[in-house]
């Protein structure tokens, strides 16, 4: 099965194939005793609509890769895929990914530039100083749910943006990878745009590709075989260390898992903030 085939999956329906039912349906948001912990109280939710799930007890969510990839326990896409297509018999009908192409849930979209005193402090607070943030980022304005917010935005190749602020991490679609070109032998890998960021911070300029969700780690790989040298700066869990090994494998000798400047912290940005406060 392909990726989009998959995606086309209710994640709803694919519980259900493994067993798991909801406890609780208000209108198109399902709840659902969570299938990757132990629970007594239903923290699990599924948007019909959206097609995506949050697990509030675990503090992730995604779509229904990113499920498979936590039942499956294995961030190898290629091996996902295999499973889940041998698994998978459900009919399956066109829904939403988790950053849809018409996405219902943003509207009034307003792009402007970043200098919203909330977002700039935020920045700040993670080890971002204005001067870089405002170089590679925007301020967007949007309505969800007949409400306004605001956050910061990262552009991403395909012309969609990250959206990020203290409250919320998400996207409006398309989703896809953002590469920075300077014309170096080094290609430098990120998972997402704040830890991009704070490489710049801590070491400036470089030729980079953000995944933006290591969804995309099969569409970098022609882009990164360009390099001479590629340095996995990804994160310091195991979701991180196997897409750093799925790369790894995939290109060879030239590719170094860069980690070790940050092993004693999560991320490359959470690094930074601890220097930060240490200055």
């Amino acid at each position: 099965m392909t990726i989009q085939e998959i995606k086309a999956i209710s994640i709803s329906g694919f519980l259900s194939s493994k067993g798991y039912e909801p406890v609780n349906k208000k209108g198109y948001k399902w709840w659902y005793l969570s299938p990757l912990h132990t629970e007594q109280t239903a923290s699990f939710k599924v948007d019909l609509n959206k097609n995506v799930w949050y697990d509030f007890g675990l503090g992730k969510g995604g779509n229904i890769i990113d499920l498979a990839m936590e039942l499956y326990q294995t961030y190898n896409i290629s091996e996902v895929l295999h499973m889940m297509g041998r698994s998978i018999i459900l009919p399956t009908t066109p829904t939403q990914s988790t950053c849809p192409q018409k996405d219902t849930s943003f509207e009034d979209i307003y792009v402007k530039e970043l200098e919203h005193p909330a977002l700039l402090n935020y920045l700040l607070e993670r080890g971002i100083d204005s001067i870089t943030a405002k170089s590679l980022c925007v301020e967007i304005h949007y309505k969800s749910d007949g409400k306004r917010y605001f956050a910061i935005g990262f552009k991403n190749d395909a012309g969609g943006y990250e959206l990020r602020n203290p409250y919320f991490k998400g996207c409006i679609a398309p989703k896809a990878i953002t590469t920075i070109r300077n014309h170096e032998g080094v290609g430098h890998v990120f998972e997402g745009f704040m830890d991009y960021l704070s490489y710049l911070i801590l070491h400036g300029e470089c030729d980079a590709v953000v995944l933006n969700s290591i969804v995309n780690i099969p569409n970098v790989l022609p882009i990164l075989n360009k390099y001479s040298q590629i340095c996995c700066h990804l994160d310091n869990d195991t979701a991180g260390r196997m897409a750093t090994r799925q790369i790894m494998e995939a290109l060879g000798a030239k590719c170094i898992d860069a980690t070790n400047e940050y092993g004693a912290y999560k991320d490359l940005n959470e690094y930074l903030m601890s220097k930060s406060t240490l200055t």
